[in-house]
């Protein structure tokens, strides 16, 4: 019996049984795959107040200096006790005392000069008086000779008299003439003679003055208080006219020029610049000071020290007005008042001249103000500046903002956001609207403030 034909019924028989198994199996779960999230950095939007900073270096120099130079030449006599550099004296101080002996023996002899001349004008002053004394008695006997001379002349006539006889009156007549005219003369050059003596009487008296005036400068006093920043002088020495004998530092006040980059120090002022100064008019420096008033502009000096110390705080006098020629900053002028004095309650060392300070600037607050980090700020392809958001679903919303100055790291914000959302930092990839978030919160700060650099 030929069995060959049979041995196909096994594997039929096996695919039948595999392909009911199959078909009879039940059909498979369906799962989503879960949404993908993009990890991005936010950071919540707040309304604060915002107080813009910037700063510049520069050193401590002293208000006022004052250099004592000899007016005078002499020898010293006397220097005040304890007087060095570094020493502080008060105003009104004798600090130096020259030998006085020429200077007095030059007045002495002014004053008798003086003496000469008042009774040269006391001697002219008598001398008038008997000159017109004796004036009026010429006159009379000037009347009498013309009275004598008509008598004679009239005797001459009526045939009574001689003609030596009225020779002899009109002799006596023309001399006594003539002594009036003499003395008339005289009279009229007393007012010469005592406005002579008066000119050498002022010159006299302006040698005295000059006298007075090198006695005073032969003593030097300190006009105000002061600190001595230098010294060149001591007992026995000969100084000349010109020489310097030394210098005081006001302690009074000091100021720091502070070099300041000018893109730095424009965003502290929030106000319109331009409407601050007149119109169609050349800048005045001057106008700087007001200009920072109107803004609401302050300054404090801080020690340029690893250790942190008590600011001083500090008044803006002026612009430099010129800007450096090798950094390109402008120099801002600050005034600290009594910069030697150390308040109870306050760590802070006196600030000497010469000190390297930092000289901060700050705005005047602007509160319910928002600002966001610049690099959180982006411009579309149309020009139109926006931001990204992480909506209350965290997923990326766009919103389109109008941006303002720029301060420091951050930018003032305008209009497009009111405060409380979720500000995307950096830019998402992809920066598709409506993509799923994973937020990652980042603190907000609370001061924007620009360190001088401009980024």
């Amino acid at each position: 019996m030929n069995l060959r034909p049979l041995l196909v019924l096994p594997p039929l028989a096996l695919g039948v049984l595999g392909f009911l198994w199959m078909t009879s199996r039940s059909e498979p779960v369906q799962t989503t795959p879960p949404e993908f999230e993009l990890a991005v950095r936010v950071q919540p939007v707040e309304r604060r107040e915002i107080v813009a900073q910037a700063e510049g270096f520069g050193r401590v120099e002293a208000e006022h200096s004052w250099t004592a130079i000899a007016e005078v030449e002499g020898r010293v006599l006397r220097v005040v006790s304890g007087l060095d550099i570094g020493s502080i004296v008060e105003a009104g101080t004798v600090l130096v005392e020259m030998d006085q002996t020429d200077y007095e023996l030059s007045r002495q002899k002014t004053l008798a000069n003086i003496a000469a001349v008042e009774a040269d004008l006391a001697e002219l002053d008598r001398e008038e008086e008997n000159a017109q004394r004796l004036l009026l008695v010429e006159q009379r006997i000037l009347k009498v000779a013309e009275a004598e001379l008509a008598r004679v002349r009239s005797l001459l006539d009526r045939g009574a008299g001689t003609q030596a006889t009225v020779d002899t009156a009109e002799k006596s007549y023309l001399a006594q003439q003539t002594s009036v005219t003499s003395l008339t003369n005289t009279l009229s050059l007393f007012s010469a003679q005592r406005d002579a003596l008066k000119a050498t009487q002022a010159v006299r008296q302006a040698e005295l003055a000059e006298a007075d005036r090198a006695l005073e400068k032969s003593v030097i006093a300190a006009p105000f208080r002061g600190r001595v920043a230098s010294m060149d002088i001591d007992v026995g020495q000969f100084v000349r006219t010109g020489d310097t004998l030394l210098s005081l530092d006001s302690t009074a006040a000091a100021q720091v020029t502070a070099e300041v980059q000018p893109s730095s120090f424009g965003p502290i002022i929030f106000a319109d610049v331009q409407s601050m100064f007149p119109q169609n008019a050349s800048f005045d420096t001057s106008q700087f000071t007001e200009a920072m008033q109107q803004a609401g502009v302050s300054a404090v000096v801080e020690l340029s020290t690893p250790e942190p110390f008590q600011s001083w705080e500090a008044e803006i006098v002026r612009l430099r007005g010129t800007m450096d020629a090798d950094t390109g900053t402008m120099g801002i002028v600050v005034r600290v008042a009594d910069p030697l004095v150390l308040h109870p309650g306050q760590r802070r060392p006196p600030l000497h001249a010469g000190s390297f300070v930092r000289v901060v600037f700050s705005s005047a607050p602007r509160p319910d103000s928002i600002a966001v980090p610049r690099h959180a700020l982006h411009v579309s392809d149309a020009g139109q500046p926006f931001v990204y958001l992480a909506n209350a679903e965290d997923r990326l919303a766009i919103r389109e903002v109008v941006p303002g100055q720029v301060i420091g790291s951050e930018v003032i914000i305008q209009s497009g956001l009111a405060g409380g959302e979720s500000l995307v930092l950096g830019l998402p990839t992809p920066p598709v609207a409506g993509v799923k978030l994973a937020p990652v919160p980042v603190l907000t700060p609370r001061l924007l403030s620009d360190s001088g650099d401009g980024n």
